[in-house]
């Protein structure tokens, strides 16, 4: 099953939403920050808070005065001791990174608030080693509407090419990793509900459709997600969140418990319950922290051989400064394949746990220029026979950014 990174925030590539390891989760924390959570557009809504614009002062606001953007370029090199994720032969390489960030925003003076964004990241690695390049490529429009009696009506559409060295392990009933490369969008219609006491409630129905090459199955994807929250004040919110989905595959078939085929296409049925708290601890926000809990549950039509439990655990901290900005984050899966084996006649079923750790330290060198430096560290682990599937990888970058 192909990645499922498109139809809702907290995952980039799940591969069938089977395959939503902490590579591909990784690229899902970048789609939650552009979905909900930007820096501008929450520091947009501070502004409109503090500064009360609206009362008495429409006139004054031209349409052009109401757009705001932020673009960067960056580009810089670096090296990876692992590029394919191979658990017996590692392969390195030095590589060039270049990388476009940026966003268009219109403020919701007058009800409408718009959103876009184009995120793109290239990787040339100096070696061929099974692959010269990666790259990734994000784009996102929302529009919004403030409508009577507290509602919030919304339109969304978001695209993602992607061709990445990416853990498929929960796709092809063995631990494995593939060079991924497909693209998709989704459509997502949502409507939000202002309640008393600085709580809300929101529901989404997102379309997805993805074109994938082998050894990926292009699909299709629909379902709902419901979300309840509640404003904190000024610095925190907390939300609750439940998605059930379903994935309707064009060429794979089910399989049966043993893993053999079956006449009918594969439809995958995921619910998903997430919690998540973010929190700002000082008066000028120089301090963030991200917290989310994840629970999912796969479910096949065939044999149940794709079932599985996923829980996560992701927590991303920030510290900026008008010169500074350090982040970190770090991501622990643990997943349960209830009938899946190891690959030995011993009855004991497939587990896997996989974590993810980075950090970056940006410094502001002169006016529009910073210097970057990121370091990250995977790592998977399973009870699958002889190792299969267990590697650690590890990403050196260093750069300069370019904001305009």
């Amino acid at each position: 099953m192909p990645p499922n990174f498109l139809k809702q925030p907290g995952n980039l590539f799940t591969v069938g939403r089977r395959c939503q390891s902490w590579s591909l989760w990784r690229f899902l924390g970048l789609f939650l920050i552009l979905w909900s959570d930007t820096d501008l557009s929450r520091g947009a809504e501070a502004v409109m808070e503090d500064t009360n614009l609206i009362s008495g002062t429409e006139a004054l606001w031209t349409e052009s005065m109401l757009w705001d953007e932020q673009a960067a370029l960056s580009a810089g090199a670096g090296y990876k001791d692992n590029v394919l994720l191979s658990p017996f032969h590692p392969r390195s390489s030095p590589f060039f990174a270049s990388s476009l960030d940026l966003v268009v925003l219109r403020l919701p003076l007058d009800g409408w608030e718009i959103e876009g964004s184009v995120v793109g990241e290239d990787v040339r690695y100096w070696h061929n080693v099974g692959t010269n390049s990666e790259d990734s490529f994000l784009s996102n429009l929302r529009v919004r509407r403030e409508l009577p009696a507290g509602f919030r009506a919304g339109l969304e559409w978001r695209g993602l090419f992607e061709k990445q060295v990416l853990d498929i392990s929960t796709l092809v009933s063995a631990p494995v990793t593939a060079l991924v490369e497909g693209y998709g969008f989704t459509l997502q219609p949502s409507l939000r509900k202002e309640l008393p006491l600085g709580l809300w409630v929101q529901i989404e129905a997102p379309v997805t459709h993805w074109y994938l090459q082998a050894p990926l199955d292009a699909y299709w994807e629909y379902g709902t997600v419901e979300t309840v929250g509640a404003d904190l004040g000024k610095r925190a919110d907390v939300t609750l969140s439940y998605g059930a989905s379903r994935q309707s595959h064009s060429e794979w078939v089910a399989l049966d418990p043993y893993g053999r085929p079956l006449p009918q296409h594969l439809e995958v049925s995921q619910q998903r319950v997430e919690a998540a708290w973010h929190q700002y601890w000082d008066s000028t926000r120089q301090w963030r922290s991200s917290t989310r809990l994840v629970f999912a549950y796969n479910e096949d039509n065939g044999g149940g051989y794709f079932d599985y439990y996923q829980y996560q655990a992701i927590e991303d901290l920030r510290w900026q400064t008008a010169a500074w900005q350090i982040k970190g984050s770090a991501q622990l899966v643990d997943e349960i394949y209830p009938i899946q084996g190891v690959g030995i006649l011993n009855g004991e079923i497939l587990t896997r746990s996989l974590a993810e750790l980075s950090i970056e330290v940006e410094r502001r060198l002169c006016k529009g220029i910073k210097g970057y430096g990121k370091m990250g560290y995977q790592q998977a682990q399973s009870n699958y026979a002889l190792g299969a599937g267990d590697y650690i990888a590890r990403t050196y970058t260093f750069g300069l950014r370019w904001e305009f």
